[in-house]
């Protein structure tokens, strides 16, 4: 469990336990799969899909983007719905229940201060042929968000799993699975982040079939933890370096490492889950965590999630299986 109770008070628990059930403040399971963290004014934001219970991913399960706070990472306080599916039976909203939302991130925007999510983005009754990137605008990053348009990403059947990076000078990129051939790309977004820029350009050394990426610049190399093509299953972790995004890249060895005891998983499957973003510690130096979903397509509600802390060994991503920690192991390394 993640919160401790004690003469039935909820108090703060202070490690991350990797794969295990996590709680928020009111007890109830975490709901915020494949989604990403966002810092802001002292608060980090954990934003993820929101999956309605008693569904498999076969009766729709979506409903919307789901938001928690935190300022220790471990303790997150619920925040609610930020974003819902329209449940109106004769709604004309994109996003009408039924429709596919996920992977859900969120970046703000300096010059606009506005707060911007994308997701990987299915209308209802179009089936998996085209996926669109679906944009949501808010004015506070606990929102709510407003859906206002979605776009087709370098290709026009769209792209898949993707992740929205914004660089140190703070221009936001795109990188994407291009549909239908499996390619992945990469796209400068505008400055005002609603749309693409410019055309589409092929990331040279990514191999096809990369899905899931998540990427971090440190020392001005860019690293992108990423998976490969197996469905819901778990598969082997990618991991690839630039030190320019729209240049080539170079494919590294597995840089997760270890066993996952509770699902029985080690680093040839990822531990049993599938990246989704990686988190830059606030106030530490070269500090990450590694996000993870064990995803449950039966029941999507029920997955869970591995966060694991990142280490650099001769310039080189290392994860390595954990049963418990804290930020304490940072300011050992």
């Amino acid at each position: 469990m993640n919160l401790v109770y004690a003469q039935n008070k909820i108090v703060d628990k202070p490690d991350f336990e990797p794969a295990k059930p996590w709680l928020d403040n009111k007890g109830t399971p975490i709901n915020a799969h494949g989604g990403g963290v966002l810092f802001h004014n002292g608060l980090y934001y954990w934003y993820g899909e929101h999956q309605i219970a008693g569904k498999s991913e076969a009766d729709f399960a979506d409903g919307g983007i789901h938001c928690y706070t935190s300022k220790d990472l471990i303790n997150w306080t619920n925040s609610g719905v930020v974003m819902s599916v329209d449940y109106s039976k004769s709604t004309t909203s994109d996003i009408e229940y039924g429709c596919l939302i996920e992977r859900p991130k969120v970046v703000y925007n300096k010059k606009t201060r506005k707060f911007i999510a994308f997701f990987k983005f299915y209308p209802k009754g179009n089936g998996y042929e085209v996926a669109y990137v679906g944009v949501a605008v808010a004015d506070s990053p606990n929102g709510p968000f407003h859906y206002s348009h979605k776009f087709l990403g370098g290709s026009p059947k769209g792209s898949g799993d993707f992740t929205m990076f914004v660089d140190t000078n703070g221009d936001l990129y795109h990188l994407a699975v291009r549909k239908p051939d499996k390619t992945f790309i990469i796209g400068k977004m505008r400055d005002d982040y609603l749309l693409p820029a410019e055309e589409y350009k092929i990331c040279q050394g990514i191999e096809y079939h990369t899905e899931a990426p998540a990427i971090i610049k440190v020392n001005d190399v860019y690293h992108m933890l990423s998976s490969g093509s197996s469905g819901w299953k778990p598969n082997e972790a990618r991991y690839y370096t630039t030190t320019d995004l729209l240049g080539s890249w170079t494919r590294h060895e597995n840089p997760t490492h270890g066993h996952n005891t509770i699902d029985n998983m080690g680093s040839e499957k990822t531990f049993g889950g599938q990246s989704s973003f990686i988190i830059p510690v606030v106030g530490l130096e070269n500090a990450f965590i590694a996000m993870f979903d064990i995803w449950k397509p039966t029941m999507p509600i029920e997955g869970r999630y591995i966060w694991l802390p990142i280490e650099f060994k001769e310039g080189k991503m290392a994860i390595n299986w954990i049963e418990r920690w804290n930020l304490s192991f940072f300011k050992k390394q």
